[in-house]
């Protein structure tokens, strides 16, 4: 009894010293510079308060919304100009949305728990949709309204309309 008493006194006395060591007072020049960026930041609030009562609506959602609702619809015509240089070498007119070359219909990792005790998980690179490991080749993918699969790493811009650049379609037919 008196050693488990006296071994309670030691643990309790060394938890004691690490609870001091990791709660040391922050150097004056610390909290000084705390200070000065809590007043700082309270200063700004109070002068321009941020808008909650006003902010009813948010046009980047909305915006967002949109822009998920055009895209997701698998018969939508749309139009891609390839760029080279910032200069439009032609367009495609393309069935669906321009999607990335990087994506993947499964997980790109795996994770498997330890089951030694020791805690913790294994995590590590799956296999990619078509069964092979490592990153695709960059760039984006579409479909033309004729069917055929193209992949570009030339920077692009995409419309839901028609643009006015004086360039060839670049479709078969």
């Amino acid at each position: 009894m008196k050693k488990t008493v006296t071994s309670l006194a030691v643990v309790a006395a060394l938890l004691a010293s690490l609870v001091a060591c990791s709660s040391k007072p922050k150097s004056n020049a610390q909290a000084q510079g705390q200070a000065q960026t809590e007043q700082a930041f309270k200063q700004q609030s109070e002068a321009v308060p941020y808008p909650v009562a006003q902010l009813k609506d948010s046009l980047e959602r909305r915006n967002i919304r949109e822009r998920l609702l055009r895209t997701n619809d698998p018969n939508k015509i749309g139009y891609v100009y390839l760029l080279s240089f910032s200069k439009p070498l032609g367009y495609y007119v393309i069935k669906g949305k321009v999607s990335s070359t990087q994506s993947q219909m499964t997980t790109d990792q795996l994770v498997e728990r330890h089951t030694d005790g020791g805690g913790g998980n294994f995590v590590y690179n799956a296999p990619g949709d078509d069964g092979s490991y490592g990153a695709n080749e960059d760039g984006v993918f579409f479909f033309t309204t004729e069917g055929a699969f193209v992949t570009t790493t030339l920077d692009f811009v995409y419309s839901d309309q028609p643009i006015a650049f004086d360039v060839p379609k670049l479709n078969k037919g």
